[in-house]
């Protein structure tokens, strides 16, 4: 088999492509990064990252950006960000214009131009002034009056601060090589550190200013030089420049976690300095050009080039290593002594890794895909498990490779019983094997697919797909493990100190010590799937499609590395090694270190909000707002800052008065809306935290008073009680001058009708005259003497029903038609009598009334009858005629007509008596009675009295026309 073992030894290859940089983002992925040119970065008190760039100044807040710049600014570049006590940023441009933020816009401080003639010119904030170094010397602004006064003359090629004081590279003027000095400069003193004697113009000379010493550097014919300044004794010394940046050119000098960060055109070198020297640790991104880092409240990494955008590290302990260059994709992984591990392939390919290093790549006979890898420690053996009939061998001291057939193919686990007994599981059989590298003896300890097993003391433990078991490895007795008395599915299994971990597909993960299951409920969440399992030292890494976790079984302390950390995918298998974590992918694994500093602590920035809309308008934002009741449309936009926060930060609100408990937000939502709030108060409390965070941040509470509707106000109320309370007293009052003008119409309707009695009895009263009363017993005397017996008494019959229907009808208001013309007939009866029959009368009336039916007033027809005998007729001495007519007339009205031949009104008027104004009693009480019943009761009766004349208009009678409603 020596034939198939080859070594890919490329040291200097595998150096470039195994170079380890932290897993990193491009911000160009994350969101439309604003340009590719990027000077300087810098995160405010607010947690905003600020980039000054080849375009202009910008802001990210978490989701996107916002340029800044100013009319007057007179180049899009700007440079040297810098924060203030304040938290105000400042920053320059090469013209000289100093700028500042403020109200959310770039403003113009000072146009120095005139002193920085063309040169990009350092610059410091004090507390009064503004410190400006430039090629023509030394100037302080003063921040209120703009004043500007010359400190010190010489020409400013470098500056840098630590606290209050400055430390300048300077030369007296241009090509003097003797006045190249370094100064240090307090506030208002000044003193010279060193000078550097040269033949030459110092080239690129650059200060780098920390707490206990300060660096400097420039270009030489040989390299760059480094010297230290000792700031306590202010002493220098030459340093011996490392051989990694002797020829790089140095863009700056950080200082993070007492290693220094080189940042140059091949990338961050970083170094350790200790006894006066830098001693080399690792390259970042050694194909950019870095010009600043930040990092920021998170403890994430940016990175600023010069000619790539900006990169985002988010755990310098996760280091990602590509495998482009292997053509396959990694399909198993073990493994091995102290922090080497191997990679199977699926062409067939073994990889061997030292410290992250590739040192060995052995290839299988032929193109295999390595499902399995199991390592023999004591044997120093290598078990490589095909996904076919095939498995072998390789003894890792010799790199010789032993076909072994099927032995092990298709494997699932492998676990060592003892030294000369293994057991092997595959997709369909649990078996054990005696001497299995040599003459082997098998044994077929239960048909099922096994899915994994583990070994403590005698007992084996094997998890099938139809359930858990353990063996007495002695005889192979079996014995299944239930929970809660069913089988139990368990996906992958480790040991530790006191008992076995199981990762179960149904009861999530458990433990089992003394022959009893537990579970372990640690704030997980709900179905959460464990994807691998590994003890190591009393700590428990599990892995899942969040990420990798860590548990330590000491203090109950879950830990995850998840997104956030640059882990970007589910994590399925995984290594633990003496140091370090290994995580395979298919064409890359990552690196961890097994310390404390592997685990951030991640904080959530605070939450502002940022607008407030009111019916879809923008106001200004405050705590309180005082809203009449049709502005109740209201949105809320808000952010809590930080790198991809929108994607990692997880927001609540609760709004007093409606929610009792927290609504959640969907990620990557940074808005409410409330489309139609009732009146009354609402307090509105927004809450963020990010997802790897213990605690919350809280917004500061919005007050939205909404007042009520005029129809719902207290005073609304009132006055509708107190218009209620005015109409009711107004009902009353109506009422009461209704019922009193009833009353008053009652009393005058009784009034009327005994007035109308009255008249009807002096009406009786004239009707039963004495003179007729007289005649009338005359008649019956007459007719007594005459002994004309029958006609006495027919005539005394007649007249006593007259009088009885006089006094009958005179106690009623009204009477029908038919009681009042048989009441005129009886009456003219009587008065033909009187007239010695030379009377002749016709009483007419329509068809079409129904007289019994109709009422008329009682007696009101007669006084004109006898008026018509009494003034008309009686006086004539022949040829008496007296008609009388009831008609219907248009609009359901009843006419009555009385017309007489007599000789006239006139002429009767003459024959009457003396006094011409006197009138008849009856008619004068038959017109009152016409008043009344058209003044108080509404009924309309009219009179027309017509005086009738021959074709000789000389009196032929009178036509009296009564018209009423029916």
């Amino acid at each position: 088999m020596s034939r198939f073992i080859f070594y890919i030894l490329f040291l200097v290859n595998i150096c470039f492509l195994q170079a380890q940089n932290p897993v990193f983002v491009p911000m160009s992925n994350v969101s439309k990064l604003p340009d590719v040119e990027f000077y300087d970065v810098i995160e405010d008190k607010q947690h905003y990252i600020w980039l000054a760039a080849d375009k202009g100044l910008y802001r990210y807040n978490g989701k996107n950006y916002k340029h800044f710049s100013h009319p007057k600014q007179k180049a899009n570049s700007l440079f040297q960000l810098k924060l203030d006590s304040n938290g105000t940023l400042w920053c320059n441009n090469i013209y000289g214009q100093i700028f500042y933020v403020e109200d959310n816009s770039l403003k113009l401080f000072h146009d120095a131009s005139k002193l920085v003639i063309g040169q990009l010119a350092p610059f410091t904030i004090h507390e009064d002034y503004i410190r400006l170094f430039t090629v023509t010397g030394i100037y302080d602004i003063d921040i209120i009056t703009k004043k500007t006064t010359k400190f010190f003359g010489a020409m400013c090629i470098s500056n840098s601060n630590s606290n209050t004081t400055n430390y300048t590279f300077a030369i007296n003027s241009e090509g003097d090589t003797k006045g190249q000095s370094i100064y240090k400069f307090n506030k208002k003193e000044k003193s010279k550190l060193f000078e550097i004697t040269s033949v030459k113009n110092i080239q690129s000379p650059k200060l780098f200013a920390f707490n206990n010493v300060i660096f400097f550097t420039h270009k030489s014919e040989s390299g760059n030089i480094i010297y230290s300044i000792n700031k306590t004794n202010n002493s220098t010394k030459q340093l011996k420049t490392p051989s990694e940046i002797r020829n790089e050119i140095i863009y700056g000098l950080l200082k993070f976690n007492d290693a220094y960060w080189f940042l140059t055109s091949s990338g961050v070198f970083i170094y350790d300095f200790k006894k006066e020297a830098f001693i080399f640790r690792e390259q970042l991104f050694n194909t950019e050009s870095i010009t600043d880092v930040e990092v920021d409240f998170n403890n994430n990494y940016w990175f600023t080039t010069l000619d790539n955008g900006v990169f985002v590290a988010p755990n310098l302990n996760v280091r990602r290593t590509n495998l482009e260059f292997v053509e396959a994709k990694i399909t198993s992984s073990v493994a091995l002594q102290n922090n080497k591990f191997v990679l199977g392939t699926n062409n067939g390919k073994l990889l061997f890794y030292k410290e992250n290093k590739l040192y060995k790549t052995l290839q299988l006979p032929g193109k295999k895909i390595i499902g399995k890898l199991y390592f023999d420690e004591q044997k120093k053996q290598l078990i490589v498990s095909i996904n076919a009939s095939e498995s072998f061998v390789v003894n890792l001291k010799t790199n010789k490779i032993t076909d072994f057939n099927n032995r092990f193919s298709v494997a699932k686990t492998f676990s060592k019983i003892n030294d000369s007994i293994l057991f092997y599981g595959n997709y369909r059989q649990g078996i054990v094997y005696k001497n299995p590298f040599n003459k082997t003896e098998k044994i077929i300890i239960k048909d099922s697919r096994v899915k994994a097993s583990t070994v403590i003391g005698k007992t084996l433990f094997v998890s099938y797909i139809d359930g858990f078991y353990k063996y007495n490895t002695a005889s192979y007795s079996s014995e299944e493990i239930q929970y809660n008395f069913k089988s139990l599915l368990v996906n992958c299994i480790t040991k530790s100190n006191d008992g076995i971990w199981l990762s179960t597909q149904h009861n999530g993960l458990l433990k089992f010590k003394n022959d009893s299951l537990t579970k372990f409920d640690h704030n997980l969440p709900n179905n959460f799937q464990i994807n691998n399992i590994h003890y190591d030292d009393d700590v428990l890494w599990f892995s899942s499609d969040s990420g990798l976790f860590q548990y330590q079984l000491k203090n109950n302390a879950l830990k995850l590395l998840s997104t956030q950390d640059g882990l970007d995918t589910a994590v399925n298998d995984f290594l633990v090694l003496k140091n370090q974590i290994i995580i395979i992918r298919p064409k890359a694994f990552y690196t961890l270190p097994k310390s404390q500093n592997l685990f951030k602590t991640f904080k959530t920035a605070k939450v502002r909000i940022e607008t407030v809309s009111i019916n879809d308008r923008d106001t200004l934002v405050k705590s309180n707002y005082k809203l009449p009741h049709n502005h109740n449309k209201i949105g809320l936009t808000f952010n809590s800052n930080g790198f991809q926060s929108n994607q990692h930060v997880n927001y609540q609100y609760r709004v007093r008065e409606i929610d009792t408990s927290w609504q959640n937000i969907p990620l990557n939502t940074h808005y409410v809306n409330f489309n139609s709030l009732s009146s009354g108060t609402y307090k509105f409390e927004l809450k963020a935290q990010n997802i790897s965070a213990k605690q919350s941040v809280y917004a500061v509470p919005i007050t939205f008073k909404i007042a009520k509707p005029f129809w719902q106000t207290y005073w609304f109320y009132c006055l509708v009680v107190l218009t209620v309370f005015g109409l009711i007293w107004l009902y009353f009052r109506w009422r009461m001058k209704q019922k009193e003008r009833q009353r008053i119409a009652e009393i005058d309707k009784i009034l009327i009708d005994k007035k109308i009695t009255n008249l009807r009895l002096e009406n009786l009263r004239s009707q039963m005259n004495p003179h007729f009363i007289f005649n009338a017993l005359n008649s019956i005397q007459d007719y007594i003497v005459s002994n004309e017996k029958e006609l006495a008494s027919s005539y005394l019959v007649k007249f006593s029903r007259l009088i009885r229907m006089y006094l009958d009808y005179s106690q009623l208001n009204e009477i029908t038609l038919e009681e009042e013309f048989n009441a005129l007939k009886l009456y003219l009866e009587l008065e033909k009598v009187r007239f010695e029959d030379e009377l002749d009368y016709n009483i007419t009336i329509d068809e079409q009334l129904n007289t019994k039916q109709i009422k008329v007033p009682s007696l009101f027809i007669q006084p004109y009858i006898e008026n018509a005998l009494k003034h008309g007729l009686l006086h004539k001495l022949t040829n008496r005629e007296l008609k009388v007519e009831a008609n219907l007339i248009e609009q359901h009205k009843l006419q009555i007509t009385v017309e007489d031949n007599g000789i006239g009104r006139q002429k009767s008027e003459k024959l009457k008596r003396p006094n011409p104004q006197h009138k008849p009693f009856a008619t004068k009480a038959n017109e009152e009675r016409v008043h009344l019943y058209k003044n108080k009761l509404k009924r309309d009766i009219t009179i027309e009295i017509e005086d009738l004349y021959n074709e000789n208009q000389k009196a032929s009678g009178t036509r009296v026309i009564i018209t009423m409603p029916i």
